[in-house]
Protein backbone atom coordinates (compact mmCIF):
# COMPACT_ATOMS: atom_id res chain seq x y z
CA UNK A 1 0.00 0.00 0.00
CA UNK A 2 1.34 4.02 -0.36
CA UNK A 3 1.21 6.54 1.47
CA UNK A 4 2.43 10.31 1.80
CA UNK A 5 4.23 12.01 4.65
CA UNK A 6 4.23 15.75 5.11
CA UNK A 7 7.17 16.84 5.86
CA UNK A 8 8.65 19.74 4.49
CA UNK A 9 7.21 22.81 6.99
CA UNK A 10 9.72 24.75 8.75
CA UNK A 11 8.26 23.84 12.19
CA UNK A 12 7.95 27.80 13.17
CA UNK A 13 6.21 26.82 16.63
CA UNK A 14 9.03 24.20 17.58
CA UNK A 15 11.83 26.66 17.56
CA UNK A 16 14.43 27.39 18.72
CA UNK A 17 14.63 23.05 17.99
CA UNK A 18 13.78 23.70 14.44
CA UNK A 19 16.71 26.22 13.42
CA UNK A 20 18.71 22.73 13.86
CA UNK A 21 16.38 20.05 12.29
CA UNK A 22 13.28 19.45 10.55
CA UNK A 23 10.25 18.87 12.87
CA UNK A 24 9.83 15.69 11.75
CA UNK A 25 13.17 14.87 12.81
CA UNK A 26 12.99 16.39 16.53
CA UNK A 27 13.82 13.55 18.63
CA UNK A 28 11.42 11.89 21.29
CA UNK A 29 13.99 10.24 23.70
CA UNK A 30 16.38 9.93 21.37
CA UNK A 31 14.49 8.77 17.69
CA UNK A 32 13.33 10.96 15.34
CA UNK A 33 9.23 11.18 15.28
CA UNK A 34 9.22 10.71 11.88
CA UNK A 35 10.97 6.91 12.86
CA UNK A 36 7.92 5.93 14.56
CA UNK A 37 5.23 7.16 12.10
CA UNK A 38 7.08 4.64 10.13
CA UNK A 39 7.25 2.02 12.35
CA UNK A 40 3.46 2.52 12.13
CA UNK A 41 3.19 2.48 8.00
CA UNK A 42 5.07 -0.32 7.80
CA UNK A 43 3.07 -2.71 10.56
CA UNK A 44 -0.15 -1.71 8.46
CA UNK A 45 1.75 -2.97 5.33
CA UNK A 46 2.42 0.52 4.13
CA UNK A 47 5.30 -0.41 2.02
CA UNK A 48 5.85 2.78 -0.43
CA UNK A 49 6.18 5.58 1.07
CA UNK A 50 6.45 9.06 -0.63
CA UNK A 51 8.25 11.74 1.74
CA UNK A 52 7.35 15.67 0.50
CA UNK A 53 10.59 17.45 1.79
CA UNK A 54 11.19 21.38 1.89
CA UNK A 55 13.20 22.79 4.75
CA UNK A 56 16.17 21.12 5.93
CA UNK A 57 15.24 18.37 3.17
CA UNK A 58 18.36 16.57 3.06
CA UNK A 59 18.71 15.88 6.43
CA UNK A 60 15.65 13.67 5.96
CA UNK A 61 16.62 12.30 3.11
CA UNK A 62 20.09 11.35 4.50
CA UNK A 63 18.85 10.15 7.31
CA UNK A 64 15.76 8.00 5.99
CA UNK A 65 17.32 7.30 2.39
CA UNK A 66 15.84 4.49 0.32
CA UNK A 67 13.67 3.11 3.49
CA UNK A 68 15.71 0.19 3.21
CA UNK A 69 16.80 -0.03 7.07
CA UNK A 70 12.78 0.13 7.43
CA UNK A 71 12.01 -3.07 4.87
CA UNK A 72 9.92 -0.50 2.69
CA UNK A 73 10.46 2.34 -0.06
CA UNK A 74 10.65 5.38 0.39
CA UNK A 75 11.00 7.89 -2.09
CA UNK A 76 10.78 11.76 -1.74
CA UNK A 77 9.28 15.25 -3.44
CA UNK A 78 10.95 18.17 -3.05
CA UNK A 79 8.89 21.16 -2.69
CA UNK A 80 11.46 23.97 -2.64
CA UNK A 81 14.53 25.35 -5.34
CA UNK A 82 18.30 25.20 -5.42
CA UNK A 83 19.50 28.46 -5.14
CA UNK A 84 23.19 29.33 -4.90
CA UNK A 85 23.96 25.42 -3.65
CA UNK A 86 20.87 26.35 -0.81
CA UNK A 87 17.37 24.59 -0.87
CA UNK A 88 14.64 27.26 -0.71
CA UNK A 89 10.78 25.90 0.19
CA UNK A 90 8.85 26.56 -2.42
CA UNK A 91 5.08 26.25 -0.58
CA UNK A 92 2.65 23.85 -2.44
CA UNK A 93 0.28 23.44 0.40
CA UNK A 94 -0.52 19.89 1.28
CA UNK A 95 -2.52 19.12 -1.62
CA UNK A 96 -0.45 21.35 -4.29
CA UNK A 97 2.45 19.21 -2.86
CA UNK A 98 0.04 15.27 -3.83
CA UNK A 99 -0.21 17.13 -7.29
CA UNK A 100 3.35 17.21 -7.95
CA UNK A 101 3.56 13.88 -6.86
CA UNK A 102 0.94 12.51 -9.54
CA UNK A 103 1.81 14.79 -11.96
CA UNK A 104 5.63 13.28 -12.15
CA UNK A 105 4.84 10.14 -12.11
CA UNK A 106 1.53 8.94 -11.73
CA UNK A 107 2.17 7.22 -8.54
CA UNK A 108 -1.15 7.54 -7.28
CA UNK A 109 -3.47 4.48 -8.81
CA UNK A 110 -4.95 2.84 -5.44
CA UNK A 111 -6.56 4.64 -2.34
CA UNK A 112 -3.69 6.27 -0.30
CA UNK A 113 -3.08 7.55 2.85
CA UNK A 114 -1.69 10.81 4.25
CA UNK A 115 0.12 11.24 7.39
CA UNK A 116 2.11 13.96 9.03
CA UNK A 117 5.38 13.28 10.39
CA UNK A 118 4.95 15.60 13.39
CA UNK A 119 2.75 13.14 15.70
CA UNK A 120 2.71 10.02 17.86
CA UNK A 121 -0.51 7.86 17.08
CA UNK A 122 -1.54 4.28 17.65
CA UNK A 123 -4.18 4.27 14.87
CA UNK A 124 -5.05 1.07 13.26
CA UNK A 125 -4.78 2.16 9.48
CA UNK A 126 -5.71 -1.06 8.25
CA UNK A 127 -9.55 -0.68 9.89
CA UNK A 128 -9.24 2.96 8.49
CA UNK A 129 -8.29 1.85 5.19
CA UNK A 130 -10.85 -0.97 5.31
CA UNK A 131 -13.49 2.31 6.23
CA UNK A 132 -12.71 3.96 3.41
CA UNK A 133 -13.09 1.43 0.75
CA UNK A 134 -16.19 -0.08 2.32
CA UNK A 135 -18.14 3.44 1.74
CA UNK A 136 -16.20 3.81 -1.95
CA UNK A 137 -15.34 7.18 -0.86
CA UNK A 138 -13.29 9.68 -2.29
CA UNK A 139 -11.56 11.05 0.62
CA UNK A 140 -12.00 10.03 4.28
CA UNK A 141 -10.82 12.18 7.36
CA UNK A 142 -9.41 10.64 10.35
CA UNK A 143 -11.03 12.59 13.32
CA UNK A 144 -10.71 12.39 17.03
CA UNK A 145 -13.18 12.82 19.75
CA UNK A 146 -11.98 15.76 22.20
CA UNK A 147 -13.51 17.83 25.13
CA UNK A 148 -15.95 20.60 23.98
CA UNK A 149 -13.65 23.06 26.03
CA UNK A 150 -10.85 22.42 23.59
CA UNK A 151 -12.22 22.78 20.03
CA UNK A 152 -11.16 26.09 19.65
CA UNK A 153 -7.27 24.55 19.39
CA UNK A 154 -8.64 23.20 16.04
CA UNK A 155 -10.49 22.41 13.24
CA UNK A 156 -14.26 21.11 14.08
CA UNK A 157 -15.94 18.66 11.91
CA UNK A 158 -19.58 18.37 10.98
CA UNK A 159 -21.02 14.90 9.78
CA UNK A 160 -24.53 13.21 9.59
CA UNK A 161 -25.72 10.56 11.17
CA UNK A 162 -24.02 8.28 8.50
CA UNK A 163 -20.12 10.23 9.27
CA UNK A 164 -20.58 11.70 5.88
CA UNK A 165 -19.15 14.93 6.29
CA UNK A 166 -21.35 18.28 5.64
CA UNK A 167 -18.99 21.01 6.72
CA UNK A 168 -16.43 22.59 8.77
CA UNK A 169 -15.04 25.04 11.53
CA UNK A 170 -11.82 26.46 11.22
CA UNK A 171 -11.41 26.89 15.39
CA UNK A 172 -14.37 28.05 16.48
CA UNK A 173 -15.53 29.24 19.94
CA UNK A 174 -16.62 26.67 22.16
CA UNK A 175 -20.35 28.56 21.92
CA UNK A 176 -20.57 27.96 18.48
CA UNK A 177 -18.89 24.74 17.62
CA UNK A 178 -21.34 22.63 16.30
CA UNK A 179 -19.70 19.24 17.49
CA UNK A 180 -16.64 17.89 19.31
CA UNK A 181 -14.46 16.05 16.38
CA UNK A 182 -11.91 17.08 15.19
CA UNK A 183 -9.76 17.16 12.19
CA UNK A 184 -6.01 15.15 13.03
CA UNK A 185 -5.06 15.66 9.50
CA UNK A 186 -4.82 12.00 8.95
CA UNK A 187 -6.03 11.73 5.42
CA UNK A 188 -7.42 8.33 2.87
CA UNK A 189 -8.22 10.00 -1.00
CA UNK A 190 -8.73 7.85 -4.06
CA UNK A 191 -7.13 8.79 -6.78
CA UNK A 192 -9.60 10.81 -8.34
CA UNK A 193 -9.33 13.36 -6.12
CA UNK A 194 -6.49 14.72 -7.75
CA UNK A 195 -9.80 15.73 -10.45
CA UNK A 196 -10.16 18.72 -8.10
CA UNK A 197 -6.59 20.25 -7.67
CA UNK A 198 -5.57 22.54 -9.32
CA UNK A 199 -2.06 22.26 -11.17
CA UNK A 200 0.78 24.55 -11.07
CA UNK A 201 -0.98 26.39 -7.58
CA UNK A 202 -0.34 26.19 -4.32
CA UNK A 203 -3.35 23.92 -2.83
CA UNK A 204 -4.22 23.46 0.91
CA UNK A 205 -6.39 19.92 1.49
CA UNK A 206 -7.77 21.36 5.11
CA UNK A 207 -8.78 24.83 3.60
CA UNK A 208 -9.71 24.60 0.19
CA UNK A 209 -9.43 20.76 -1.38
CA UNK A 210 -11.69 19.14 1.60
CA UNK A 211 -14.47 22.16 1.16
CA UNK A 212 -14.58 21.73 -1.89
CA UNK A 213 -15.56 18.09 -2.12
CA UNK A 214 -17.99 18.74 0.25
CA UNK A 215 -19.15 21.63 -2.37
CA UNK A 216 -19.64 18.82 -5.07
CA UNK A 217 -21.17 16.54 -2.79
CA UNK A 218 -19.08 13.81 -3.85
CA UNK A 219 -18.81 10.78 -0.53
CA UNK A 220 -16.67 11.91 1.94
CA UNK A 221 -16.76 10.61 4.95
CA UNK A 222 -14.91 10.88 8.71
CA UNK A 223 -13.71 8.34 10.90
CA UNK A 224 -13.23 8.85 14.48
CA UNK A 225 -11.59 5.85 16.24
CA UNK A 226 -10.32 5.69 19.87
CA UNK A 227 -6.30 6.39 19.56
CA UNK A 228 -3.87 8.22 20.71
CA UNK A 229 -2.52 10.74 19.21
CA UNK A 230 0.01 12.99 20.54
CA UNK A 231 0.54 16.13 18.46
CA UNK A 232 4.10 17.88 18.53
CA UNK A 233 3.10 21.06 17.42
CA UNK A 234 5.15 23.16 19.67
CA UNK A 235 8.23 23.57 22.00
CA UNK A 236 5.70 22.83 24.98
CA UNK A 237 3.91 19.68 23.07
CA UNK A 238 7.71 18.22 22.01
CA UNK A 239 8.23 18.26 25.81
CA UNK A 240 5.37 16.64 27.04
CA UNK A 241 5.74 14.33 24.20
CA UNK A 242 9.32 13.07 25.98
CA UNK A 243 7.91 13.55 29.32
CA UNK A 244 4.80 11.06 28.47
CA UNK A 245 7.38 8.49 26.90
CA UNK A 246 9.63 8.49 29.27
CA UNK A 247 6.51 7.81 31.83
CA UNK A 248 5.42 4.93 29.31
CA UNK A 249 2.48 6.56 28.66
CA UNK A 250 2.78 6.86 24.25
CA UNK A 251 1.45 3.88 22.83
CA UNK A 252 2.92 1.28 24.95
CA UNK A 253 6.61 2.38 24.28
CA UNK A 254 9.20 2.17 26.40
CA UNK A 255 12.81 4.47 26.11
CA UNK A 256 15.31 2.46 24.51
CA UNK A 257 18.15 1.01 26.38
CA UNK A 258 19.16 -1.45 29.21
CA UNK A 259 16.94 -0.96 32.55
CA UNK A 260 19.26 -0.86 35.12
CA UNK A 261 16.80 0.13 37.92
CA UNK A 262 13.75 0.10 38.07
CA UNK A 263 12.55 3.32 35.85
CA UNK A 264 16.08 3.38 34.80
CA UNK A 265 17.03 2.99 31.09
CA UNK A 266 20.75 3.70 29.86
CA UNK A 267 22.66 3.24 27.00
CA UNK A 268 26.19 1.42 26.71
CA UNK A 269 29.20 2.99 27.26
CA UNK A 270 28.69 5.01 30.06
CA UNK A 271 30.87 6.62 32.95
CA UNK A 272 28.22 6.38 35.96
CA UNK A 273 28.50 5.30 40.04
CA UNK A 274 24.78 4.48 40.97
CA UNK A 275 26.43 4.84 44.62
CA UNK A 276 28.23 7.78 44.08
CA UNK A 277 24.86 9.83 42.80
CA UNK A 278 21.01 10.49 42.97
CA UNK A 279 18.15 9.47 40.42
CA UNK A 280 14.49 9.51 40.48
CA UNK A 281 13.08 7.38 38.19
CA UNK A 282 11.55 7.91 35.64
CA UNK A 283 14.98 8.52 33.80
CA UNK A 284 16.54 7.36 30.60
CA UNK A 285 20.04 8.04 30.22
CA UNK A 286 21.87 7.29 26.92
CA UNK A 287 25.56 6.05 25.78
CA UNK A 288 28.45 7.49 26.51
CA UNK A 289 26.79 9.91 29.19
CA UNK A 290 29.33 10.46 31.86
CA UNK A 291 27.43 11.31 35.23
CA UNK A 292 29.68 12.62 38.30
CA UNK A 293 29.71 12.31 42.23
CA UNK A 294 26.70 13.99 44.20
CA UNK A 295 24.70 14.60 41.17
CA UNK A 296 20.94 14.50 41.20
CA UNK A 297 18.44 13.15 38.48
CA UNK A 298 14.86 14.00 39.35
CA UNK A 299 12.54 11.85 37.06
CA UNK A 300 10.48 12.33 34.13
CA UNK A 301 14.17 13.33 32.69
CA UNK A 302 16.38 12.41 30.18
CA UNK A 303 20.49 12.99 29.39
CA UNK A 304 21.23 12.58 25.95
CA UNK A 305 23.97 10.61 24.14
CA UNK A 306 27.50 12.19 24.70
CA UNK A 307 26.50 14.58 27.33
CA UNK A 308 28.68 14.81 30.32
CA UNK A 309 27.05 16.21 34.24
CA UNK A 310 29.63 17.29 36.54
CA UNK A 311 29.71 17.03 40.31
CA UNK A 312 26.57 18.04 42.14
CA UNK A 313 24.57 19.30 39.74
CA UNK A 314 20.52 18.86 39.72
CA UNK A 315 18.31 18.07 37.12
CA UNK A 316 14.79 18.23 37.92
CA UNK A 317 12.30 17.15 35.03
CA UNK A 318 14.46 18.30 32.43
CA UNK A 319 15.50 16.85 28.80
CA UNK A 320 18.99 17.54 28.61
CA UNK A 321 19.79 16.61 25.02
CA UNK A 322 22.59 14.61 23.74
CA UNK A 323 26.59 16.48 23.44
CA UNK A 324 25.50 18.86 26.70
CA UNK A 325 27.24 19.61 29.74
CA UNK A 326 26.48 20.58 32.78
CA UNK A 327 28.47 22.04 34.92
CA UNK A 328 29.49 21.41 38.62
CA UNK A 329 26.46 22.76 40.99
CA UNK A 330 24.16 24.19 38.41
CA UNK A 331 20.19 23.91 39.31
CA UNK A 332 18.21 23.21 36.21
CA UNK A 333 14.70 22.00 36.82
CA UNK A 334 11.44 22.09 34.51
CA UNK A 335 14.02 22.74 30.77
CA UNK A 336 15.10 21.84 27.67
CA UNK A 337 18.87 22.03 26.97
CA UNK A 338 19.49 22.02 23.12
CA UNK A 339 22.64 22.72 21.51
CA UNK A 340 23.19 26.63 22.68
CA UNK A 341 19.58 26.82 23.70
CA UNK A 342 18.36 26.76 27.29
CA UNK A 343 14.53 26.84 26.50
CA UNK A 344 11.54 26.63 28.71
CA UNK A 345 9.04 24.31 27.53
CA UNK A 346 6.35 27.17 27.24
CA UNK A 347 8.29 28.34 24.39
CA UNK A 348 11.46 31.28 25.78
CA UNK A 349 14.75 30.15 24.94
CA UNK A 350 18.11 31.92 25.76
CA UNK A 351 21.27 31.46 23.36
CA UNK A 352 23.92 30.14 25.56
CA UNK A 353 26.32 31.72 23.72
CA UNK A 354 25.37 34.98 23.29
CA UNK A 355 24.20 35.20 26.66
CA UNK A 356 27.78 34.05 27.94
CA UNK A 357 26.37 31.47 30.44
CA UNK A 358 28.34 28.70 29.21
CA UNK A 359 29.76 28.55 32.78
CA UNK A 360 26.41 26.29 33.45
CA UNK A 361 25.73 24.48 29.98
CA UNK A 362 28.18 24.32 27.51
CA UNK A 363 29.09 21.89 24.60
CA UNK A 364 30.29 18.28 25.69
CA UNK A 365 32.83 17.72 23.20
CA UNK A 366 34.17 20.95 23.89
CA UNK A 367 38.32 20.84 24.95
CA UNK A 368 37.82 22.59 28.46
CA UNK A 369 40.81 23.95 28.39
CA UNK A 370 39.65 26.73 26.05
CA UNK A 371 37.32 28.07 29.04
CA UNK A 372 38.31 31.82 29.83
CA UNK A 373 39.37 32.68 33.01
CA UNK A 374 36.24 34.92 33.45
CA UNK A 375 34.03 31.33 33.09
CA UNK A 376 36.55 29.79 35.33
CA UNK A 377 36.33 32.41 38.01
CA UNK A 378 32.48 32.29 37.67
CA UNK A 379 32.13 28.83 38.16
CA UNK A 380 34.52 28.45 41.39
CA UNK A 381 32.17 31.19 42.74
CA UNK A 382 28.93 28.79 42.24
CA UNK A 383 30.82 26.09 43.36
CA UNK A 384 31.95 28.23 46.95
CA UNK A 385 28.11 29.21 47.01
CA UNK A 386 26.70 25.88 46.82
CA UNK A 387 28.95 24.80 49.28
CA UNK A 388 28.46 27.66 51.76
CA UNK A 389 24.76 27.03 51.45
CA UNK A 390 25.67 22.59 51.71
CA UNK A 391 27.61 23.35 54.85
CA UNK A 392 24.82 25.53 56.61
Amino acid sequence: MKAVVLAGGKGTRVRPLTYMLPKPMVPIVERPIMSFLLDLLKKHGFDEIIITVGYLATMIEEHYKNGADYGMHIGYSLEGKMVEGEIVPVGLGSAGGLKKVQEFSGFFDEPFLVICGDALIDLDLTEAMAYHKSRKAVATVICKEVPKEEVYKYGVVVTDEDNRVLSFQEKPSVEEAKSNIINTGIYIFDPVVFDYIPEGKEFDIGGELLPLLVEKGLPFYAMAPKFQWVDVGSTKDFYYANMMLINKEINGLAPHGKMVQPGVWTGINCDINFDEIEIVPPVYIGSSVRIEKGAKIIGPAMIGSGSVIKENVTIDRTLVLGYTKVNAYANISEKIIAGKYIINPLGASIDIEESNINFLVDDARKDESVISEEQKEIMEMIKNISEMQINK
